[in-house]
């Protein structure tokens, strides 16, 4: 075979062998074969993808934000009504007492800042005993807990209605 391609070769080398090549001719030969080659693949698949994920979004983000998170509040009413009942008392005896500070005017309350202060962390420690209530349910550590805290409020809330009180009674003696 090696000296078939040799014969033929050298039988037809002056019409093989050319001066000058033509430019042309390779480069589009070339230029077709990778067009070929490199063909850029439809992008159809993508633009359906993408449509898709943005309807996915689109409706995940609607949903969301029409739906309304219902809060479940566990309250000790729920765990027993006698629970219910002694919770109901202190809230309304709590009520009852802020009434009687409401009247206080800004400057009366800065000098009392440290009692509100004290309210407030107590406030806070409640939510998360409540919090816990919710999370672990029924524990009577929690219950005892929440009704401290109502007794805690109550006692700091006469404490400032006798703070009040002495200050409104030292006004009127220095006067």
């Amino acid at each position: 075979m090696k000296l078939e391609i040799e014969k033929y070769l050298r039988k037809n080398r002056l019409k093989l062998d050319a001066d000058i090549p033509d430019n042309e001719l390779i480069w589009d030969g070339i230029q077709q074969k990778t067009n070929r080659q490199h063909k850029q693949p439809d992008n159809q698949f993508w633009k359906i993808a993408a449509v898709f994920l943005f309807g996915v979004l689109a409706t995940y983000v609607v949903v969301k934000e029409t739906t309304e998170d219902k809060v479940v509040v566990v309250t000790l009413s729920d765990i027993s009504k006698d629970l219910g009942e002694q919770e109901a008392e202190l809230k309304l005896t709590v009520a009852k007492k802020w009434k009687e500070i409401e009247p206080l005017t800004a400057a009366e309350k800065s000098e009392f800042k440290f009692l509100f202060d004290e309210m407030n962390e107590l406030d806070k420690v409640y939510k998360i005993y409540e919090q816990e209530l919710y999370n672990n349910g029924e524990n009577e550590q929690i219950i005892h807990a929440l009704l401290d805290y109502y007794e805690k409020k109550i006692r700091l809330l006469n404490r400032l209605s006798l703070e009040i009180e002495k200050q409104k009674n030292y006004e009127n003696i220095t006067l």
